[in-house]
């Protein structure tokens, strides 16, 4: 009856989306289902079809999940309508020539075994499905091209009805350099083929559908890449866990859809901002996560349920709301793993099941071989290792997997995800290389990244030694022609740090620059001291190497205080980036944690900054914490954060933020996902967890995404080493006292045993010391506590465990050294105390002898003061009486002083008289030189024969300025001369001779009257001022040599008061310095008679302080014999503080965890081991 009425449905339906009402069904899809008509109902009712006995021959075979009729129906109807419509769209297509009889019944026959096959058996195992193709060819007679192969190799063409190799359908891809890293690219192998028709086929139906298959088989991958190539598709990806309500579900809508009201009907669709008639695809990861309620119900995935059967929901306000365009699919894990739930047959009825495993290892060679032949474009000399690398990456990867498994621990779990983590890690060390690559160093970057990914989460050392044997194995198998033993060279380091590329470097050069870095970071970013050892190089570089990863998250699992949060930080701190941890308080709550994630969601996608968000599992406060966490971790975001107004004001500062990076973006699904993309990429997750107690091995099962997207590092505890490295660095500033100055010996017997346990701490500094002795004796005490624990634990009389961790051992560090620096401290008071008597006793004694010899040394100072002063008292009176006559001395020598003075300023007045009359007349004359132009002195030059006058005072100038000759032709010389009229103006009257100025007024100036300034001027213009000019020199040099004698007079006399001057100055100078020295004769008498009066009492104050001491220490000689016995006690005290101590720390450190018999048999074990030990 089901199938008839589903082959009813068929024919019925409009498969196509564009047949008119009332016309007939297109003629491909008759003859299709006319084909498969015999194969799906027969008309005999004795007799049973193919699909009848195909599907009770797929519900005795064994399922992934249990099937039922009606699921592996509704499955079947999907694909044959895929069959029918790919039948219509080549008719369409090829109008001319449209399907034949024959070619149709091919295809439709075909196509009913192929569909057979993935609907009632793409649930089973592959060699389930092999085994029902074997029954369908066999059943319906059909024939394979290839007796070798299954009926799940080919594919059915619809061109010619025939069967095709999925094989023959994978492109032969490649990929450039920079694509390796990223993580949307999907390699074609026949597996992805194969899913993606199938389901295409599923999802155009808009069934519900379900992948299921182990973590890292590509589910996700998958189903992702068929929903981007279909059209008006917007996906919402949500991350389930075992706390995991319908909330999420109802959050998903507020963000995705809107309602609307149709007639009566109110109506939820997904937004018209994200496109007009697009449908939203809600991708349930981990749908079978979900714990079951009292009732045994799975809350989600029944209103899933609901919204599938029934179309819609009931709302807060007792409003039914349908569903429109809203379509759901799910991945999960098998549910035989740990954690998963059984799912409800009532919903997986509606939902196609596909089983997607691992892929094979020519999957994963044909995947991991494009990925590799990328990277090794960037050294094409290395192109030919390529498959060599991908062989020994599978073999590895093959190898581990199926030694260490989840049933040993929770995080052995390895799936193709380590393989592309190990491509990108290695592309990471090498894109910057820009030296080039040589083999050995290809081969130790491969065994490096191999370590990081397979041997860092192991726990005990001989599983890490195995794994470090295998890698080196395949190693030295597939990498022919390499130094193995200088490439596979322990230990692996690579570091960015002390070059721009990712270099080896050795532990002494890491150490040396992470100590200078961790004291940095100390002083700027944390308060604690850290100690660097063997085990923190290894897990910082493991951290940085994550860190520097995109969407590199990790998982940092140790015991409490061995340093997870710390190095995080550090190594955030080297990298640049932000550190965000919550700050969680006793009111801290979900809504509280969910502001916190849209405040680092913003910080990341928003403003671009890149944070390292550090999550501890006390963190975890609720089941929503982790839910959240895990969906940030698979999918970049959390649903339901922004809501409402938090979501329109989100998508306008993603707008905005993109418009300033230059990128336009359409549509709030295209600013969702950039904005996800941008978190993806940026924000790095650090999780730090406990192993110890009961929840670690359930966090794989209640949050798998903790393990599938993070790197696990087993940071584990600390070793014997480590414990030793960290007790030396702490009380290596410690004082030992006088034990550890005198030497000894320590650790003998049993003890011998302990010291060796922490002698590599010791290295380079010399061995069995005190300080040795010490920290074997605290790494001793915590071990003996530790086993103490254990015991108590497996004890039926505790009531709780204790698990000790290095945070207890740090506790007891400082326990002890604060146990012995106030011990120390006690006795040293008590002892100061003490001898503080004894030191008085003894400085009274010293200081009476001191003060008895002072007071005989004063006395005599006494007298040499005394007589000092009275010398001093001599001096000033001779000094005082020989200053008296000099001051009248120089009061004598001033008064002769000014009246010279006043005789020179008179003759002075007088000389100048005379210049003054005759000098304005040579002024005048100067100045009328100086107007005499070019012109008229050249006409006078040019002249064969100048007048008497002219020629005449052209003589005189001439005869004034030195000339020997007077003839006109020299007069001539002298006018063309270009300084002739410069030397006039700046003549100096001195040079004038007494003949000189006899020959000129003779001849010139007054016994030639017709010679004057106006018969000249009337001849020459040019020689009238020049007439002027000798006139008024002669003149004013006749003053001038009139008056030179008074001028010479004047002369002696100021020579005469200036020597006078200098005696008075000397005299004044004279008294001036007695006067001084008079002054401080004074000052120093003063003083010398202040020095005896201080004396004398002093003198008085000794007397008195000299007679009681001597009395004090006469009647104290008996209590200082007293105190210099408990003196010498003090010293046996004192070299037994640090046992002590060692005793009092590990008493306050750890006896609360034990009741009194357990105290008891502590105190007897520790004290043993000390006495071996000190």
């Amino acid at each position: 009856m089901c199938l008839t009425h589903m082959m009813l449905s068929l024919g019925s339906d409009d498969l196509v989306g564009n047949s008119l009402g009332g016309s007939e069904s297109p003629s491909a899809q008759k003859g299709f289902l006319d084909a498969i008509q015999s194969l799906v109902i027969y008309d005999n009712e004795r007799s049973t079809s193919l699909v009848e006995d195909a599907i009770e021959f797929a519900l005795d075979q064994i399922h992934i999940m249990p099937p039922t009729r009606d699921r592996l129906l509704r499955t079947l109807k999907a694909l044959l309508v895929k069959g029918i419509v790919q039948a219509i769209d080549y008719d369409e297509n090829h109008p001319d020539f449209p399907m034949s009889g024959d070619h149709l019944n091919r295809f439709a026959k075909k196509w009913l075994l192929h569909s057979l096959l993935w609907s009632f058996c793409g649930s089973a195992s592959w060699n389930i499905r092999k085994k029902f193709g074997d029954f369908l060819l066999r059943t319906s007679g059909m024939i394979l091209p290839n007796e070798v192969s299954n009926l799940a190799d080919y594919r059915v063409r619809v061109d010619n009805g025939e069967y095709e190799l999925w094989s023959e359908s994978v492109p032969k891809i490649e990929i450039e350099s920079h694509k390796v890293t990223s993580t949307d690219i999907v390699i074609t192998t026949t597996d992805t083929i194969r899913h993606s028709d199938v389901l295409g086929a599923w999802l155009s139906s808009r069934l519900p559908l379900i992948l299921c298959g182990p973590p890292g088989s590509g589910k996700t991958m998958t189903l992702t890449s068929v929903l981007q190539s279909m059209q008006g598709i917007v996906l919402a990806s949500l991350n389930f866990s075992s706390r995991t309500t319908p909330e999420i579900i109802m959050k998903t809508f507020s963000q995705y859809c809107s309602y609307v009201r149709r007639g009566k009907d109110i109506v939820l669709e997904p937004s018209e901002s994200l496109g007009a008639q697009s449908w939203l695809v809600i991708f349930c990861d981990e749908i079978n996560l979900p714990e079951n309620d009292s009732y045994g119900t799975q809350r989600v995935i029944m209103f899933m349920r609901q919204l599938v059967e029934q179309g819609g929901f009931w709302r807060d306000d007792n409003i039914w709301i349908k569903i429109n365009r809203i379509q759901f699919v799910g991945a999960c894990n098998p549910p035989t793993d740990a954690g998963r739930e059984v799912m409800s047959q009532r919903f997986l009825r509606h939902a196609p099941l596909l089983l997607v495993d691992f892929p094979a290892r020519d999957s994963l060679m044909q995947i991991y071989s494009t990925f590799n032949g990328g990277m090794m474009k960037l050294f094409p000399n290395l192109k030919g290792e390529t498959e060599a690398l991908t062989e020994a990456m599978v073999e590895v990867y093959s190898d581990i997997q199926s030694k260490f498994t989840p049933e040993i621990q929770p995080q052995y779990f390895y799936s193709p995800r380590e393989l592309s983590r190990w491509v990108r890690g290695m592309y990471e060390s090498v894109v910057h290389m820009d030296q080039g690559l040589t083999r050995e160093e290809l081969v130790r970057i491969w065994a490096h990244e191999a370590l990081r990914l397979f041997c860092d989460r192991m726990i005990e050392e001989t599983e890490r030694n195995w794994c470090e044997e295998k890698i080196n194995q395949v190693a030295r198998r597939h990498f022919a022609g390499v130094d193995h033993d200088k490439a596979l060279e322990r230990p692996l380091f690579y570091s960015t740090w002390l070059s721009k590329e990712n270099k080896r470097v050795s532990r002494e050069e890491l150490r040396e620059f992470l100590g200078a870095r961790l004291r940095v970071f100390y002083e700027e970013e944390l308060d604690v001291p850290l100690v660097i050892f063997d085990e923190v190089l290894d897990h910082i570089l493991r951290i940085d190497r994550v860190l520097r990863q995109p969407m590199g998250h990790c998982l940092l699992v140790g015991d409490s205080g061995a340093g997870k949060t710390v190095l995080s930080k550090f190594v955030s701190w080297m990298n640049g980036l932000s550190i965000f941890q919550i700050k969680a308080h006793s009111k801290y709550g979900l809504d509280e944690f969910n502001e916190d994630l849209r405040l680092v969601m913003r910080r990341v996608g928003i403003e671009g900054e890149k944070v390292c968000f550090i999550f501890d599992e006390s963190n975890a406060l609720g089941s929503g914490f982790l839910e959240a966490m895990n969906a940030l971790l698979a999918s970049g975001e959390v649903p339901g954060l922004f809501e409402g107004d938090e979501y329109t004001a989100l998508m306008s500062a993603c707008r905005d933020s993109a418009s300033k990076d230059g990128i336009i973006v359409d549509s709030e699904d295209e600013l969702w996902r950039r904005f996800t993309s941008i978190i993806q990429r940026n924000l790095h997750v650090v999780f730090t967890m406990n192993p110890s107690g009961g929840e670690w091995k359930t966090r794989s099962t209640t949050s798998p995404a903790l393990f599938n997207r993070c790197v696990v590092d087993w940071v584990g505890t600390w070793s014997t080493k480590a414990m030793a490295e960290v007790g030396k660095q702490f009380t290596v500033q410690l004082d030992m006292g006088d034990a550890e100055s005198v030497g000894g010996s320590w650790g003998i017997g049993e003890g011998e045993i302990l010291m060796e346990k922490v002698q590599n701490a010791f290295e380079g500094i010399a061995t069995g010391g005190l300080r040795q002795a010490v920290v074997a004796a605290l790494v001793t005490m915590h071990d003996i506590t530790k086993v103490m624990a254990n015991e108590c634990a497996n004890s039926s009389s505790m009531s709780c465990r204790t698990f000790l961790s290095p945070r207890d051992y740090l506790a007891l560090i400082h326990n002890f050294v604060d146990c012995v620096k106030r011990l120390r401290s006690k006795v040293e008071d008590e002892q100061l105390h003490v001898n503080a008597g004894l030191s008085k006793l003894r400085q009274t004694q010293e200081n009476v002898a001191e003060l008895k010899i002072a007071l005989s040394s004063k006395k005599k100072e006494l007298r040499e003061k005394e007589s000092l002063a009275n010398q001093k008292l001599q001096q000033m009176v001779n000094d005082q009486n020989i200053a008296e006559k000099r001051k009248d001395e120089a009061e004598q020598m001033s008064e002769e002083v000014n009246k010279q003075q006043i005789q020179i300023n008179a003759r002075k007045e007088e000389a100048q008289r005379d210049l003054d009359e005759a000098e304005p007349a040579l002024i005048s004359a100067k100045a009328a030189v100086k107007g005499i132009k070019k012109r008229d002195l050249d006409e006078v030059r040019n002249l064969m024969r100048p007048p008497k006058n002219v020629q005449l005072t052209l003589e005189c100038v001439a005869v004034m300025l030195g000339e020997k000759k007077t003839e006109w032709t020299d007069v001539r010389k002298l006018l063309s001369k270009a300084d002739f009229i410069p030397s006039i103006l700046s003549f100096d009257v001195d040079k004038l001779t007494s003949r000189q100025i006899k020959l000129v007024q003779d001849n010139y100036v007054e016994d030639n009257q017709s010679l004057n300034v106006e018969s000249v001027s009337r001849s020459s213009k040019a020689c009238g001022p020049l007439y002027k000019w000798a006139e008024s020199q002669i003149k004013y040099t006749s003053v001038y040599n009139r008056v030179q004698p008074l001028r010479e007079e004047v002369s002696q006399l100021e020579e005469d008061a200036k020597i006078a001057n200098d005696k008075k100055d000397n005299l004044e100078k004279e008294v001036a310095q007695l006067e001084g020295s008079i002054a401080q004769y004074k000052s120093d008498y003063a003083s010398l008679i202040r020095d005896v009066e201080a004396l004398k009492s002093e003198m008085i104050i000794v007397t008195t302080k000299v007679d009681r001491a001597e009395s004090l220490i006469k009647s104290l000689s008996h209590e200082s014999e007293r105190w210099s016995k408990s003196s010498e006690g003090f010293q046996l005290i004192l070299q037994s503080i640090v046992g002590d101590g060692l005793l009092m720390a590990s008493f306050l450190t750890y006896s609360g965890f034990f009741d009194f018999k357990a105290r008891l048999s502590l105190m007897k074990k520790w004290r043993r081991s000390y006495e071996s030990e000190l």
